[in-house]
């Protein structure tokens, strides 16, 4: 069989071009290329009989790799190499018959032959799956490489539609971006929400930072879907969670994210998503942070002369009679007292901040202050 080793290969490369169409052209392997390799294989699995059967096969492994990096699918290699067995077992038969061999003889070759077979197409998969592992892995370093320069705003020679194509979204928008919390460094801080979008029909994409999670949203009927969304983002989340405004260009993405973030540092125990565009006070509140721990001191600064329990208390129904509208009646239903309690709490907090609840612009000295307040210093409720 070895004498015959040149005839058996150019056979068995006939052969395998007639049952594997890949090979049928050199566009994938080259005729000289699968040649090669035949010759290899017929050389080593008949230089095996009567030997110590190999139990590795570097030569196998390196040529899985060589066909993944070809682009050839595992299951072409795989019928190839079934067919090459089929083939060689055919050739070892004829040859013991022609020659006379013992049937106890032809049966030990044959079970060596298949042992060495089944040996050399399992480093060849082996050696495959490597390939395209490294290769998958290789291409998902670089789109994450691609998509962190992105979202810094340092893709300036890109354009919208080869930015859709790193971030795998549709092309145009609208758009919004995302920055939710992350519960530790290395943890994802939104689980599930990809797929919950998508079957609303919105599309997303999502990166993980060091500090937070970001996601990429294309929005559809913005006015229909915008609550939708902070629904199933709030669900998919236990951290804060910021989201810019729409926008229509992706490479803009970059300025969206910043609003993002900053959306999200305004967040606070009672409302953990914050849109950037809903609560201009709330995003103001963080914007500066000196600046508005300074503003926020000067406006409250009455408010240090009470117990930090009564502070919390006045500064609490303030903000519920913001939420209800300026309603004292709303206010005490929400936190079950009389009315009359609310009034005397908020002419305390006039009395204490200079500040009246009948001026307009007071009323917004003291929301903003109140803003500032809850997310720089937060303390837990107190009730009467």
């Amino acid at each position: 069989m070895l004498g015959r080793a040149e005839s058996i290969a150019d056979a068995l490369v006939t052969r395998i071009q007639a049952s594997v169409p890949v090979y049928r052209t050199d566009a994938v392997v080259s005729t000289a290329e699968l040649r090669r390799t035949c010759l290899d294989n017929v050389t080593y699995v008949f230089g095996a009989l009567g030997r110590v059967p190999a139990l590795s096969s570097p030569e196998s492994h390196d040529n899985g790799r060589k066909r993944a990096k070809a682009g050839v699918p595992l299951t072409a290699v795989m019928e190839a190499y079934r067919v090459g067995a089929r083939f060689l077992w055919e050739c070892l038969s004829e040859e013991a018959a022609l020659e006379g061999v013992p049937a106890e003889v032809t049966v030990r070759a044959a079970s060596e032959m298949w042992l060495v077979l089944d040996t050399y197409t399992q480093h060849m998969a082996e050696g495959y799956r490597e390939e395209r592992t490294a290769q998958a892995l290789g291409r998902e370093q670089q789109r994450s490489a691609l998509i962190r320069a992105f979202l810094e705003g340092r893709l300036a020679d890109t354009d919208g539609w080869d930015a859709a194509a790193v971030l795998r979204i549709p092309p145009q928008g609208p758009y919004l971006a995302v920055a939710a919390q992350v519960p530790e460094a290395g943890q994802h801080a939104v689980c599930g929400a990809e797929d919950a979008l998508r079957a609303i029909g919105t599309a997303s994409t999502w990166y993980l930072l060091h500090d937070i999670e970001v996601g990429i949203v294309r929005l559809p009927e913005p006015a229909r879907n915008l609550e939708r969304l902070v629904d199933i983002i709030g669900s998919t989340t236990v951290g804060h969670v910021g989201i810019s405004p729409f926008y229509d260009d992706l490479m803009t993405t970059a300025t969206a994210l910043r609003l993002a973030r900053i959306a999200l540092l305004s967040g606070f125990e009672g409302g953990r998503v914050t849109v950037f565009d809903r609560a201009p006070l709330a995003v103001a509140a963080v914007g500066a942070p000196e600046i508005m721990q300074r503003i926020a001191h000067t406006v409250l600064a009455g408010l240090e002369r009470l117990s930090p329990d009564q502070r919390t208390l006045l500064l609490e129904t303030f903000g519920v009679w913001l939420d209800s509208g300026g309603s004292a009646d709303l206010t005490a239903e929400t936190l079950f007292c009389h009315p009359n309690t609310v009034r005397h709490r908020l002419r305390r907090l006039e009395e204490h901040t200079g500040r009246s609840l009948k001026n307009p612009r007071e009323i917004a000295e003291l929301s903003l202050a109140f803003e500032i307040d809850r997310r720089t210093a937060p303390t837990p409720p107190v009730s009467e």
